[in-house]
């Protein structure tokens, strides 16, 4: 067996495990939610008349190859309360959405927060 045929099979091989993994070849750039603190009702000077809102943040990949995004609960929560940094969201219930095309070619994984909005 010649030597490009062993390097031939060997890139299939790590390319085809590389696909399978569904991990990025090319770039990965994402962030994933692991923890994030709610505050309570206590917390803030909550009120009945609290508005509702929800915010969502999200990672995206292509090919397997390329991903990129900011899918953690920071970037939810900035998108519900729109940049505002004089409120706090509080009583959050956070989920993740996920969106999977042609087997997972292209992939959207959000991280979906949804919580009142209150004053310290």
């Amino acid at each position: 067996m010649s030597t490009r045929s062993i390097a031939g099979k060997a890139a299939v091989l790590a390319l085809t495990a590389a696909f399978l993994g569904g991990c990025g070849i090319l770039y990965t750039g994402i962030q994933e939610p692991y923890s994030y603190r709610s505050a309570s009702p206590i917390d803030v000077k909550a009120g009945p008349s609290d508005p509702i809102v929800s915010g969502e943040s999200c990672n995206r990949s292509v090919l397997f190859l390329v991903s990129w995004g900011d899918g953690g609960y920071e970037g939810a929560v900035a998108s519900a309360l729109k940049g505002d940094t004089s409120d706090v969201l509080y009583d959050v219930k956070a989920d993740v959405k996920v969106r999977a095309y042609l087997l997972g070619l292209y992939t959207q994984t959000c991280t979906v927060v949804t919580g009142k909005i209150g004053k310290l």
